[in-house]
């Protein structure tokens, strides 16, 4: 019997038999849940950080928006040129 035979019997053999039947969705469900507690605390102060940076670079656009529009004002950059705009 060639090794081919004896691979396709063990086959045959393998389909006729049934699997054990096991259970581990409660374990898998515990495992999430530990999981996601301990990413939670991990997350937390990162995501106080990101809010406060977020409030912070709020307020500093705020403040900075009328300088900006200050030096785009096309007197201003005449004023402001070397040449002071007279010839």
């Amino acid at each position: 019997m060639n090794p081919e035979d004896l691979l396709r019997q063990l086959a045959e053999r393998a389909r006729l038999e049934t699997p054990p039947r096991v259970d581990v969705a409660g374990r898998v469900m515990a495992q999430l849940r530990s999981m996601t507690e301990e990413n939670g605390a991990v997350v937390r102060p990162l995501a106080w950080v990101a809010a406060f940076s977020t409030a912070t670079a709020v307020a500093l656009a705020l403040l900075a928006l009328p300088a900006w529009q200050t030096l785009n004002d096309p007197v201003v950059k005449i004023l402001l040129s070397s040449t002071g705009g007279m010839p």
